[in-house]
């Protein structure tokens, strides 16, 4: 898995490449970087390279909107690969990220 971040407001953090157990820690890393380093109103997660999701992965996107919410910030998902979105579709997260 490979993270890049961007940009002002939003801040975007795209990601490519599978989100497992094995590298859940890495997004969750990116993440936390992106919410400490800025004073962004909002932040979003490009998820179109990211071919693969498992609940190690949704934790952190959950737990990722919690911190963002509790800090008054907007947290998006963007461009989920379709994989990724029937996952989230599946566990009933859709509504959560405002995904239709």
């Amino acid at each position: 898995m490979e993270t890049k971040t961007e940009g002002a407001d939003p801040i975007v953090i795209s990601v490519s490449g599978e989100v497992d157990l094995a590298t859940a820690a890495d997004l969750e890393r990116a993440l936390a970087d992106a919410m400490a380093t800025s004073d962004s109103g909002a932040i979003e997660v490009d998820l179109a390279g990211v071919e693969f999701m498992d609940s190690a992965g949704l934790r952190v996107l959950v737990a990722a909107r919690k911190q963002a919410e509790d800090a008054g910030r907007d947290f998006r998902l963007r461009s989920p690969h379709d994989r990724v979105r029937r996952i989230i579709e599946i566990t009933g997260l859709s509504a959560v990220f405002g995904l239709s």
